[in-house]
């Protein structure tokens, strides 16, 4: 299932850079851009903790104790039903209080931008209780060994995406985005129920008002020490939404066109290397287990986020500006992506160690590091929307300091803490010979592929220095190498102790 998942998550990625660039082309970084995604933080927002990574922690264990008793239709379809009924609360709130609750998510914006947010949200709302249902039958199904819904639900997304955004190009109507966002998750829900009721995972003729209360009940009280995790992140990026929506118009699109390059490493390296230790259950000592995933992961991010940092214009320009997306999109996106790189080697390390704080079973402390990640990347937005002259780079800073919390925090709770600090001490010195080399190349060259390659050959450099210098037989011979002098340095006083002592 593993396999399956990573196979999913790469085919959702690779939709999903597909359809950025061509909402980069058709929309480019405009105010339909900012006013789209501020509707999707609007009616996302509300329902998170009924539909965020943590549900599944809780919805699986149900679902297996119910199939163990022999009841996990009944469980599955009441659970469904009462998530649904918790989802149409938010949703009507939404509805009722829409002008508000634009105003709150980005209120930044001009009023003709907050007007056509709006419109996109009163649309999306359709997608609210969908959504939760289908995150929920999801479950149900990895709970069952299946993860069809999990695989299909970004796919689907993306491509139903990319289809309204060519009805947007052929009939200029950016109404379908929005029409688009919410088809695709009614589609998924009404998809999840007619397939697992075929297959006999539900019983929707077995619905009955106590088993709904009792399901619903239990759920959130075992939600309770999970909450926060939902609310931190999407309050993060509540805050991060309303201050970039006051910077200038675009610049929420540059933030998420920035994200679709950084979050690769995320998605294909942590996401993948994170199971991949929970997977693991050897009887070898869990430092080493550590150690192991924690070294290469450093050799090769340390100068991936160096090269980031030194060629984000030229890789915004290679990708993005085309179309609609004009050259003011290329310098805020890579002002952005500038900011999210200084800290996305932490961000990747910093995930991975937290599958070993799971895999230990600590997820009150996990819970409580990843919290206090987000708060922090929250108080850096607002402490810098006191500095207009940053910018962007500012909120893309906000991003690293999140995964620097993260890094730090999740390191310190682990038994083997000092050596993962040595380790990022030794990481210093690639990190460093990428910067010099980054430098020289932009002197070197004007821009451009040319440019691009020279500086992709310098990180393959600086990454293999990296994986040398950060392998432990690297460590234990300079262990032993430092030994040598030691002992030779000790013979070397001694010898002239002996002299002094002779001449008197």
């Amino acid at each position: 299932m593993a396999i399956v998942l990573m196979a999913g998550a790469l085919a959702s990625k690779l939709l999903g850079f597909a359809r950025e660039i061509l909402m980069a082309q058709i929309i480019g970084v405009s105010l339909v851009g900012d006013a789209f995604r501020g509707a999707i933080t609007s009616v996302l927002l509300p329902v998170s903790f009924l539909q965020n990574e943590s549900v599944p922690a809780i919805l699986i264990p149900m679902h297996k104790n119910a199939q163990r008793r022999g009841v996990a239709r009944e469980f599955l379809t009441s659970i469904a039903a009462a998530l649904a009924l918790l989802s149409l609360m938010p949703t009507i709130a939404v509805l009722a209080y829409g002008e508000f609750w634009v105003d709150a998510i980005v209120g930044g914006l001009s009023e003709e931008g907050r007007d056509l947010a709006l419109r996109f949200m009163k649309v999306m709302t359709l997608a609210m209780p969908a959504a939760v249902v289908a995150s929920c039958l999801a479950g149900g199904e990895l709970a069952s060994g299946v993860s069809r819904l999990t695989n299909i639900r970004a796919s689907l997304m993306n491509v139903s995406l990319i289809l309204s955004l060519f009805v947007t190009a052929a009939t200029g109507r950016v109404e379908a985005l929005a029409w688009g966002f919410a088809a695709a998750f009614n589609l998924l829900a009404f998809w999840g129920v007619w397939r697992l009721s075929r297959e006999g995972m539900l019983d929707i003729g077995g619905l009955a008002p106590a088993k709904v209360a009792a399901a619903g009940g239990e759920f959130l009280w075992r939600l309770r020490p999970l909450i926060a995790f939902p609310f931190a992140e999407q309050g993060n990026l509540w805050v991060e939404r309303l201050l970039a929506s006051r910077i200038e118009a675009g610049a929420i699109s540059s933030l998420d066109y920035a994200r679709t390059l950084s979050d690769s490493a995320l998605l294909l390296i942590s996401q993948p290397v994170g199971l991949a230790f929970l997977a693991s259950t050897g009887v070898e000592d869990k430092s080493a287990r550590i150690e192991a995933h924690f070294r290469p992961l450093l050799a090769i991010m340390a100068p991936a986020s160096v090269f980031l940092c030194i060629f984000a214009p030229d890789i915004v320009q290679l990708v993005f500006h085309r179309g609609a997306f004009s050259q003011a999109g290329v310098n805020m996106t890579s002002q952005a992506l500038f900011g999210i790189s200084a800290g996305l080697w932490a961000s990747t390390l910093g995930w991975v160690l937290l599958r070993a704080l799971n895999s230990e079973n600590r997820n009150a402390l996990a819970t409580l590091i990843v919290v206090s990640a987000y708060s922090a990347n929250a108080l850096w937005n607002l402490a810098a929307s006191y500095l207009p002259a940053w910018g962007l780079t500012a909120l893309g800073f906000g991003e690293a300091m999140r995964g620097l919390v993260l890094l730090a925090g999740t390191a310190l709770a682990l038994p083997n803490r000092r050596k993962l600090f040595m380790l990022l001490i030794v990481a210093v010195a690639p990190a460093c010979l990428m910067a010099y080399l980054g430098w020289r190349v932009r002197l070197e060259f004007d821009g451009g592929l040319p440019r691009l390659f020279a500086g992709g050959a310098a990180y393959v450099l600086c990454a293999l220095f990296a994986l040398a210098i950060l392998r432990p037989q690297t460590e234990n011979a300079a262990r032993k190498l430092g030994q040598s002098l030691d002992r030779l340095v000790t013979a070397i006083r001694r010898r002239q102790t002996l002299r002094g002592s002779a001449r008197k």
